[in-house]
């Protein structure tokens, strides 16, 4: 699931604006680029950057074909827009994991533990839809259970 997606959005811009001003020419790992065989535009590249994000595959995109052309500003640009175009969303995740990180915190070392050895042992999935089925004291502000469950995997255990 999501992974603080406030914090991927902030790391994505980061990285883009750091990758875009290297003096560094090669990348040994950087896999050849297909040559594209139309001319590539600003929306091509805001479209693979909306794919990215729609399937939690948050990176740099400036070597990729649809988005290598761009100057520095213009992908910064485009990142701002994508993110800018999901802000509600990233805000209502991140006010969503604010809850979570607090029930987190008023759960004793022991208990945090128990819920560790069952995420790792059972998956998020079983675990979160145990605590929907079970209705144990689970309200609409603490959100889905599957995804607070796979949350405290991905960030608490």
């Amino acid at each position: 699931m999501r992974t603080t997606t406030a914090v991927i959005a902030a790391v994505l811009l980061l990285t883009t604006l750091t990758a875009c001003s290297s003096d560094s020419k090669s990348d040994p790992e950087a896999k050849p680029s297909p040559t594209p065989t139309r001319s590539m535009d600003a929306h091509d590249c805001k479209a693979l950057l909306e794919r990215d994000y729609a399937s939690d595959e948050l990176r740099d995109a400036t070597r990729e074909p649809e988005c290598a052309h761009l100057t520095q500003d213009e992908y910064a640009e485009i990142v701002g827009d994508v993110i800018g175009g999901h802000k509600d969303e990233i805000l209502d995740q991140a006010a969503q994991e604010v809850a979570w990180d607090e029930a987190w915190d008023a759960t004793d070392a022991d208990q945090q533990e128990l819920v560790c050895g069952r995420l790792f042992s059972d998956g998020a999935v079983v675990v979160g839809q145990e605590m929907m089925d079970d209705g144990g004291g689970m309200d609409d502000a603490a959100g889905n259970p599957v995804d607070m469950a796979q949350y405290f995997l991905d960030e608490k255990c």
